[in-house]
């Protein structure tokens, strides 16, 4: 027994036409005609009314709508008849279409940070994940959407009771019964106090589901009569046909199996008008319970076998699908068959009939095909030829393009191989310092520090591609490995944008470590005083590539560079010019330049403020 959902689109809408109803909503659209924003509204509304009846003509009003929005460029109206259209094919259990509408809808909120759609997006997408028993990730959405509201100020209001009933639906999911009913109960208050009846009509139906599943039965129908009423009162069709289903499962659990099959056969009656199987699967297993308790075992023989065929429904419409092709294909060889026995009946008739002439037609006739076929066979010779040429050319082609991609792999691979022994250097450099002149203690907890980060290398050494999370824990732990180094007044920050998902996007691993490593060896190190160093991860306009800005507050390049001369002029950094190639490697389509670009910060007087440094990471 699964609880009724409320869709947020309905709750979240503020209808521009105040409380029309459906039919009047239905006149405003025939009465307005003008292809402009204003229809698009007209038909989102009329679908918003109708999410709960059993009308196709909504899926009709939502695609227009969402038409009309595209060629308006009217956005809001696009992420309205979006949701419009998840919500027609949700309420009909075909999930695989309603993810795919919910998404773009909320890539859209997202763009325009538009926090009431952003809030419908992720609780229609938890209301999916709900649906498919993956309650945990549905509860964490669910939570997100709530902290929104409540940051919004919308703590007693119709778009928190929607968030509210899913919220409590996947604690009912996870059996987590109690949390489930104080949850209902904060949505029944607000649906009572804004009046809202289908509000009202799910939440006592989703008590009572709760109390039914904590088998207490008494408690459990008195709140399904209640939803009965309200569902009656406010035409929510799609729960009609399960609220029926409820009482009758509840009566027979009572003891009462005649009555609960009374109830059973209207459920049944309406989910065979909707089509639902979902629904009437579930319906024929509650019925052959119920007459097999009332001793009518060929009738509970004939729902069980009913019950089973819509289990196995998927498999036997497709081996149906398959038998019918079959069939046909028979069925047209068959025909071709008789046509060719026809002709050649045909042919010997005509031979009888007349013989001369036919011997001198059919020697023509023959001539005439032979030379068709002559010219058919050499112009079928000649596309064969030149079919294997060009097949030829194609394979030639893309194992010509496999080499280069393989060659480009062990390139990327060896360049990867040299640069982390080079890290390994610096890093245990920096230990032996401590070791030599430093306190042993933190010596030790640098070794321990060392060690871990290590591990970490040699795991991801064989990958080509990271997340970001994992690449910023790595230079974490590499900052904090440096930071010991300094005696005081070292620091850094590493942020990430909005745009981007540390646990999704990926990059290469240990790109960014060599530029951090330089702007401390030769920018900090030389540095008295306060040290800074900041990493900012963003996404590019074309979304295509990471940007990543690497900053320091350092002696700067001219001044680490006289430094440098004075202390050991051969000496050049293998691992930035190894990171330099690495990015050329991965990106075919930009310069060097494009890809790294560095830039000395300077005051008005022209003294140095530090070094930034610009990656361009293709994704």
């Amino acid at each position: 027994m699964k609880p009724s959902i409320l869709v947020l689109l309905v709750l979240m809408t503020q209808s521009l036409w105040g409380q029309k109803t459906y039919e009047q909503l239905l006149v405003d659209i025939k009465k307005h005609s003008p292809q402009d924003s204003v229809r698009v509204e007209l038909l989102v509304d009329a679908c918003v009314a109708a999410t709960f009846r059993a009308d196709t003509l909504v899926l009709k009003m939502a695609t227009e709508a969402n038409q009309l929005s595209n060629k308006l460029g009217y956005e809001l109206g696009k992420i309205r008849s979006l949701n419009c259209l998840g919500n027609y094919y949700f309420s009909r259990t075909l999930n695989d279409k309603a993810i795919n509408f919910y998404l773009q809808a909320l890539r859209i909120a997202e763009k325009r940070n538009d926090y009431s759609n952003i809030v419908i997006g992720k609780s229609n997408l938890a209301n999916v994940f709900s649906h498919n028993f993956e309650d945990q990730k549905s509860i964490k959405l669910l939570n997100e959407c709530d902290q929104l509201l409540l940051k919004n100020g919308q703590v007693f209001t119709q778009n928190r009771a929607a968030i509210l009933t899913n919220l409590a639906n996947s604690y009912f999911q996870l059996k987590q019964y109690p949390k489930a009913i104080q949850t209902y109960n904060e949505v029944l208050a607000i649906c009572q106090k804004l009046n809202i009846g289908f509000g009202l009509a799910l939440t006592l139906d989703n008590l009572g589901k709760t109390y039914f599943e904590l088998k207490q039965y008494p408690k459990a129908l008195d709140y399904f009569e209640k939803a009965k009423i309200e569902i009656e009162k406010h035409r929510v069709d799609f729960v009609r046909g399960k609220n029926l289903n409820n009482i009758g499962k509840t009566y027979s659990a009572l003891g009462n199996s005649t009555k609960g099959l009374t109830f059973l056969q209207q459920a049944k009656a309406i989910a065979l008008q909707n089509q639902d199987n979902e629904a009437l699967r579930d319906i024929y297993f509650a019925m052959q319970k119920g007459f097999a308790q009332t001793n009518q075992f060929k009738a509970a023989f004939e729902h069980l076998e009913k019950y089973s065929i819509l289990k196995d429904s998927a498999f036997s419409s497709e081996k149906n699908k398959t038998i019918q092709e079959l069939n046909t294909k028979y069925e047209t060889e068959k025909k071709d068959s008789e046509i060719k026995s026809l002709a050649q009946q045909k042919q010997i008739s005509e031979l009888e009939s007349g013989r001369k002439t036919a011997i001198i037609y059919t020697i023509l006739a023959f001539l005439l095909i032979g030379s068709i076929l002559a010219y058919a066979l050499f112009m079928r010779f000649k596309t064969q030829k030149q079919n294997e040429l060009l097949t030829t050319q194609l394979e030639e082609a893309q194992r010509r393009i496999e080499i280069e991609q393989k060659a480009t792999e062990s390139e990327l691979k060896a360049l990867k191989s040299q640069m982390n022994p080079h890290f390994m250097f610096n890093a245990l450099n920096s230990i032996q310092e401590q070791f030599m002149y430093g306190d042993k203690t933190l010596a030790n907890e640098q070794m321990g520090n060392f060690t871990y980060l290590t591990r970490q290398i040699l795991s991801i050494s064989g990958k080509k591609r990271i997340t970001l999370a994992t690449e910023i824990e790595l230079l974490t732990k590499y900052l904090e490995l440096e930071k010991m180094r300094f005696s005081e007044g070292f620091s850094y920050k590493i942020s990430l944008d909005n745009q981007l998902d540390e646990d999704y996007h990926q990059l290469p691993p240990m790109l960014i470590q060599p530029f951090v490593e330089n702007s401390i060896k030769h920018g900090l190190l030389h540095k008295n005083g306060d040290k800074r160093l900041s990493i900012m991860f963003s996404m590019d306009e074309t979304e295509e590539h990471i940007i990543c800005v690497v900053e320091d507050n350092g002696v700067g390049r001219a001044k680490s560079a006289e430094i440098k001369q004075k202390r050991f002029a051969s000496h050049e950094s293998f691992s930035t010019a190894a990171t330099s190639e690495r990015l050329r490697l991965l990106s075919s389509s930009l310069n060097s330049q494009e890809l790294m670009h560095y830039d000395d910060l300077l005051d008005e007087l022209g003294q140095s403020l530090g070094t930034r440094v610009t990656l361009k990471i293709p994704l």
